[in-house]
């Protein structure tokens, strides 16, 4: 059925039609990327996407890596990084974070002020409290050296205060399951970074060697 709109059957491509109040109107076709928003009882119109709080940077994938590194971040008050799968070459030492400021960047290798607590099963046994301020050279996403490339290894790190003149506070939550052994051990971390620098750098390295495999998303938060 051929409808006429104002003496028009031929609305512009990509138009989308509206009622006025007496006629079907067409709007305009807008441009990629926009989003038709209401105006009430008036035409709607279109706009450009809504802000989210949080984006996705990139994910990077380690294979035999040195490091996995962000540079040039800005825009961003808190930083959540997710690891999934992360494993060192050989199965010893600890997966890090290391924040970094400045155009070049340079990385903050002192200052990292925290509280922790894990917890092995079936064992039983945890370190509990371990290191509280002492001062770490980086941001830990483990504590204890893996034992088997074949481990399951999850961790979190919420980063904030990342764009102010403000010192920075992170919050750890990690997991790793060994295969070849069956135990778990749950990571909990609270930490301070005493430093008052924009963050414009993300390095994660292991501390015994090269990531082997596994990858690192870096989300980007505004809120």
């Amino acid at each position: 059925m051929t409808i006429i709109v104002n003496g028009s059957n031929t609305p512009t491509a990509g138009a989308v039609g509206y009622g006025d109040g007496t006629n079907l109107a067409f709007t305009s076709a807008g441009t990629a990327g926009q989003f038709l928003s209401s105006n009430g009882s008036s035409a709607p119109s279109w706009v450009g996407a809504p802000a989210s709080a949080m984006t996705l940077i990139s994910t990077l994938t380690a294979s035999n890596s040195a490091s996995l590194v962000w540079t040039g971040l800005s825009g961003y008050d808190k930083y959540l990084v997710i690891a999934e799968n992360l494993l060192p070459v050989s199965p010893s030492g600890n997966n890090l974070i290391t924040l970094g400021y400045g155009a070049t960047p340079t990385y903050i290798t002192s200052g990292y002020y925290f509280t922790s607590f894990t917890f092995n099963y079936p064992t039983g046994t945890g370190a509990g409290v371990f290191g509280t301020n002492s001062s770490e050279t980086a941001i830990y996403l483990q504590r204890y050296a893996m034992t088997s490339t074949t481990t399951q290894y999850q961790a979190t790190c919420l980063i904030n205060g990342c764009s102010s003149g403000i010192n920075k506070g992170y919050f750890v939550d990690a997991s790793w399951n060994d295969l070849s052994s069956p135990g778990l051990e749950l990571y909990k971390k609270t930490g301070t970074l005493v430093n008052t620098n924009a963050i414009t750098a993300i390095k994660v390295t292991n501390d015994s060697g090269n990531l082997g495999t596994g990858k690192v998303s870096l989300y980007g938060i505004t809120s």
